[in-house]
C-alpha cells in the first residue's frame, strides 16, 4: 500500500505542478462549465478540454455498449488506479477490469466538466454516476459524483490515470 499511496501523492503533485504556466499562456482550460463565447478565438487548451470531455463521454458509452470490465480495461492507462471505498485499490487495466467482473450491476455516468492543465498532459473530468441491478426493471443501487484524472498518451489519446467514485447509497 505504501507504494500506491506514494503513487497517488506523486500524481497529485504532478497534476498541480503542471498548472504553473507563463503569463502569456493560460494555466488551464475547461469544457462543459460555461457556454463558449463564439466571438473569441479559443485557446488550444480549451480545444483539448473539449476532446477530453468527449473521451469521457466515449468511455461512458463503451461501458453501456461492452460492459464495465472491457471499457475500464480499454480506457485506463498502464498505471491507472481505481480508488474504491473499501479494500485495496486495483492498479492497472487488467486488475481494474477483474475488479469489475462480478456482473451484478449496470454502471452509467454523465460527464459534465473537463479541464486540461498546461502543458496539456494532464486533465480531469467529473460528472454524475448511477448504478443499477442488471436485468429489466433493476433497482438503483447507488448514485453520486465521480472524478477522473486523465493522462495524455504519446499517441495523443487520453487514458484514465485515477478514478474516484465515492460510494453513496440509492435514495
Amino acid at each position: 500500500m505504501r507504494g500506491r499511496a506514494h503513487q497517488l501523492l506523486l500524481c497529485a503533485a504532478l497534476l498541480f505542478a503542471g498548472c504553473a504556466g507563463t503569463p502569456e499562456e493560460p494555466e488551464s482550460a475547461a469544457a462543459g462549465s460555461q457556454p463558449a463565447d463564439l466571438g473569441e478565438q479559443r485557446n488550444p487548451l480549451a480545444e483539448e478540454a473539449d476532446r477530453l470531455l468527449e473521451a469521457d463521454r466515449a468511455f461512458a458509452a463503451r461501458v453501456l455498449e461492452k460492459g464495465a470490465p472491457e471499457a475500464f480495461h480499454n480506457f485506463f492507462d498502464s498505471q491507472g488506479v481505481r480508488l474504491t471505498f473499501d479494500g485495496e485499490p486495483p492498479l492497472g487495466p487488467d486488475v481494474v477490469a477483474q475488479s469489475l467482473e462480478n456482473g451484478t450491476m449496470l454502471l452509467s455516468w454523465d460527464p459534465r466538466y473537463a479541464e486540461v492543465f498546461a502543458p496539456g498532459g494532464w486533465g480531469v473530468t467529473w460528472g454524475d454516476w448511477q448504478a443499477y441491478e442488471t436485468g429489466a426493471g433493476g433497482k438503483r443501487l447507488g448514485q453520486g459524483r465521480y472524478l477522473n484524472v486523465w493522462k495524455k498518451q504519446r499517441d495523443g489519446s487520453w487514458k484514465v490515470h485515477m478514478n474516484l467514485t465515492p460510494a453513496q447509497a440509492a435514495p
